[in-house]
């Protein structure tokens, strides 16, 4: 259950750091196979399952999204009457820009330049377009950079970043201005769908326009309506609509959804229509458990799951480049491949290097977080509860 105080208003919500490296260990199982496969060695990256892996990785991230940011705006506008828009987006930017930035910086200007990096048969970005690529990633639009130009290694996963941020663009806005939140979610996800639908058949009609090939590609992948589907289980877990949560926190509803995601996942299941809203749906059912249910099956709560949680964001980020690192020098120094060892020695380094980059850098600016929050949650909350 989360837990809020009246005296400084705090919420916690066990679990979701466990949720959100399981969700970044699966996008970095599919890409040690995409390394593997752009090294010319034997992969498992085209089979369904691998595939599967890495985009739900990213859907559970946008699930989770909408689940807690939501949350925490409804509790903002219930205890204050207002959402300080100003200041969401200043916590929004002291968390994802220094390292997006950090990345994107070293990714464009200098790691191109490290020729023990170099990855065979990369797609290069023309000269003449070269600045126009670094711009959208600048602008945090780097889910547009990589369906106009060829992805630049070691950041073009960064795509996910640029959508949760246009997410955060619209969502205060979205809860501040909404009577009816409800309806407003359910309309996000209507009008996405509607227009997803509509550039499909444009597309369809008319297959060799650039315009609706590239639109229908940057509108598949924002995947606003997978953090609306997180924010309706939000909505409500927070207006505590009983006979849904009773039916919803059932033992067989709650291991039935989790055994069953788990085994369509492993059996590479997509579904021919609504794919990632299905499994969003899924996903938020075992988010609000995991969350909030007052007896879930079994808890993710311990240490060092949590702390791997606290530093999934670096995980996600610095995965590719660890990856390629791992497998370079296993190459070097063995002359051959060895797939146990790149992913034991992969999730070693990125581990490493994304707790470095938390110790460092990312923990002073999610402690400045709490001056501009109305609302203390995460780690800070759970910190100052006991």
């Amino acid at each position: 259950m989360s837990i809020l105080s009246s005296k400084e208003l705090k919420v916690y919500f066990p679990n979701l750091n466990g949720l959100r490296f399981i969700a970044a260990s699966s996008v970095v199982v599919s890409h040690v196979e995409m390394v593997k496969m752009v090294f010319g060695q034997d992969n498992q990256w085209k089979t369904h399952t691998v595939q599967l892996l890495g985009h739900l990785g990213v859907i559970l991230f946008f699930a989770l999204s909408g689940f807690l940011i939501t949350y925490l705006l409804l509790i903002e506008k219930k205890v204050t009457q207002n959402i300080s828009i100003k200041d969401f987006y200043i916590r929004r930017i002291l968390r994802i820009w220094p390292l997006y930035f950090f990345l994107i910086i070293g990714g464009l200007f200098l790691l191109p330049h490290v020729h023990f990096l170099d990855i065979p048969h990369a797609p290069q970005v023309p000269n003449q377009s070269w600045w126009s690529m670094a711009l959208l990633y600048l602008v945090i639009l780097p889910n547009v950079a990589v369906k106009l130009f060829p992805a630049v290694p070691f950041i073009g996963h960064t795509w996910s970043i640029g959508v949760e941020e246009q997410f955060y663009y619209l969502w205060p806005w979205l809860v501040k201005l909404s009577k009816k939140i409800i309806w407003a979610l359910v309309g996000v996800i209507g009008f996405y769908l509607c227009i997803l639908f509509l550039a499909t058949y444009f597309q369809s009609q008319h297959p060799g326009n650039y315009f609706w090939n590239i639109f229908n590609k940057v509108w598949l992948t924002s995947s606003i309506d997978c953090m609306a589907i997180g924010g309706i289980f939000s909505w409500i877990y927070f207006h505590r609509k009983k006979r849904i949560l009773q039916i919803l926190y059932h033992p067989i509803v709650h291991l039935g959804v989790l055994f069953s995601t788990i085994a369509l996942i492993l059996l590479g299941i997509r579904f021919p229509l609504l794919h990632q809203e299905i499994y969003a749906v899924l996903f938020s059912i075992i988010i609000l458990n995991f969350s909030t249910n007052p007896k879930p099956i079994f808890s993710l709560e311990n240490r060092l799951i949590n702390y791997l949680g606290k530093v999934s964001y670096g995980i996600y980020m610095y995965h590719v480049l660890c990856i390629v690192i791992c497998y370079k020098l296993i190459f070097y120094f063995l002359g051959q491949p060895h797939n146990l060892l790149l992913y034991i020695s992969s999730y070693l380094l990125t581990f490493l290097v994304s707790a470095l980059s938390y110790e460092w850098m990312e923990k002073y600016f999610i402690h400045l977080k709490s001056k501009f929050s109305k609302v203390i949650s995460g780690d800070l909350a759970k910190d100052k509860t006991h």
